[in-house]
């Protein structure tokens, strides 16, 4: 018995540092659009992304602002296991005519890849349109990029050919600028 207890912590000291080490801490922070390098953002005329990671867990806040309106929205999905989210948030919903149906869930996976540098976000989300409802598969790639002073985010959605692309740069942790 006292075999098998010692075996379980040894075998949990050896995994907990490898759990730390899930992503490159680097991507925590806020980070603010660079429009010139970006896609056009329809709906909106700033952005920031705060990305926040502890554990598993990884939230992806969006401020958003189009003249004095101002939206935050925040999407936590989890390295570790899928996730459903209940008011799950898309950069271009202000833009397009298309809305989540009341009571809808979206269901959300997320993974590390590139040795901890890149994390991808799939999404299957419920929308309704004028014509009925789909589904919109999302599937993000936030890149942090050599230098750690400027993140990429590619989207590609199901219902697009082309992918959107967002590049951010890193502000610094003293700079309270809002977008």
């Amino acid at each position: 018995m006292m075999r098998s207890t010692f075996s379980k912590v040894v075998l949990g000291l050896l995994i907990l540092p490898m759990g730390l080490l899930m992503a490159d801490p680097a991507f925590n922070g806020r980070w603010r659009l660079d429009k010139a390098r970006s896609t056009a953002l329809d709906g909106w005329t700033t952005m920031d992304l705060v990305v926040s990671i502890e554990a598993g867990e990884v939230a992806l806040q969006h401020d958003m602002r189009w003249r004095s309106t101002r939206v935050t929205a925040v999407n936590r999905v989890n390295t570790n296991h899928p996730v459903e989210i209940r008011d799950f948030f898309r950069i271009d919903q202000r833009h397009m005519a298309v809305y989540r149906p009341v009571d809808k869930v979206t269901p959300v996976t997320a993974m590390w890849l590139d040795e901890e540098r890149t994390l991808r976000v799939e999404a299957h989300h419920e929308v309704e349109t004028s014509q009925g409802f789909a589904t919109m598969r999302i599937t993000s790639e936030y890149r942090l990029e050599e230098g750690d002073e400027t993140l990429t985010l590619i989207e590609l959605h199901s219902t697009r050919d082309r992918p959107l692309v967002y590049v951010f740069r890193k502000l610094a942790p003293d700079d309270t600028s809002k977008p």
